[in-house]
């Protein structure tokens, strides 16, 4: 059977599809949304979970989490 994190998934995302970015995560929309305007904020370097985030990732997501909150106030107004 395959594995469909092998390759992984988020580590072959293309810029193209990325909402925001900054130099250690990016924000992109979910391929498979479990609800409107539901998005994925991923820290660049591959870590098997959130727990293995450095603090400066950790911050770098949450930066993109705020402009994502943001953007979808904004959005789901007009």
């Amino acid at each position: 059977m395959r594995d469909p994190n092998n390759p992984c998934l988020f580590c072959n995302t293309s810029k193209d599809e990325y909402i925001f970015e900054n130099v250690l995560a990016y924000a992109t929309f979910d391929s498979y949304p479990v609800s409107k305007m539901h998005a994925l904020v991923m820290p660049k370097r591959h870590v098997k979970s959130y727990f293995d985030l450095n603090d400066n990732e950790i911050r770098a997501c949450n930066e993109l989490i705020k402009k994502l909150k943001d953007k979808i106030l904004n959005d789901d107004i007009t």
